[in-house]
């Protein structure tokens, strides 16, 4: 009798240790990390331009959250940073995946995109938002093919310098600039287009 109660000890404690383990490994598998690469098109009343980003960040189910850094060309060239956030739906190989970025648009404009370059010409940082949906393709159990289309929006401030004309001097010469400056606010609005890969 006391070799059967403890065979049913021992039965029961492998069982148990064996369904913690599982537990665990379970647990530690709906966490994982993943990078985003996309390429990009972005429209607008100003024109088409080229952008493109990365993404890191970890997954959780059918939640992702993660840290973007971008190049976006319209208008004025400048560097997004923001926070990424997207829900999928559907457990087969293809899902819909909706998204929400928002963070800082950090000024880096080219001569050609300055106003009064020649004058101390300065970019400002703006807010940087992108929403939207998409859908994934799964290729292999690791990596995706990953579409989207959404609206996208970039505020750019723009300050620089401007002339003073003395009275005593030709309508051609130009002073060197006094202190004041002259303050320019972009909106930008666009229609943001992506395909990437998520590995």
């Amino acid at each position: 009798m006391f070799r059967i109660k403890i065979s049913c000890l021992l039965i029961l404690l492998v069982m148990t240790s064996t369904f913690v383990s599982a537990q665990q490994k379970s647990s530690i598998n709906l966490w994982s990390f993943q990078s985003i690469a996309n390429v990009g098109l972005l429209e607008g009343q100003t024109g088409s331009a080229f952008q493109l980003q990365t993404v890191n960040g970890a997954r959780y189910k059918s939640w992702f959250a993660g840290v973007g850094l971008g190049l976006d060309y319209y208008r004025i060239r400048t560097i997004p940073l923001f926070i990424d956030i997207r829900k999928e739906f559907g457990k087969n190989s293809g899902k819909l995946f909706i998204y929400a970025d928002g963070g800082i648009s950090f000024g880096w404009a080219t001569d050609a995109q300055k106003t009064g370059y020649w004058l101390n010409d300065q970019f400002h940082n703006g807010f940087y938002s992108d929403m939207g949906l998409g859908y994934k393709s799964a290729i292999g159990k690791k990596s995706a093919v990953v579409i989207s289309i959404g609206y996208s929006y970039k505020k750019a401030n723009e300050s620089y310098s401007s002339p003073y004309y003395y009275p005593n001097y030709y309508a051609t010469d130009i002073m060197p600039p006094n202190d004041s400056r002259e303050k320019i606010g972009y909106s930008l609005n666009r229609l943001s287009m992506k395909i990437g890969w998520a590995f």
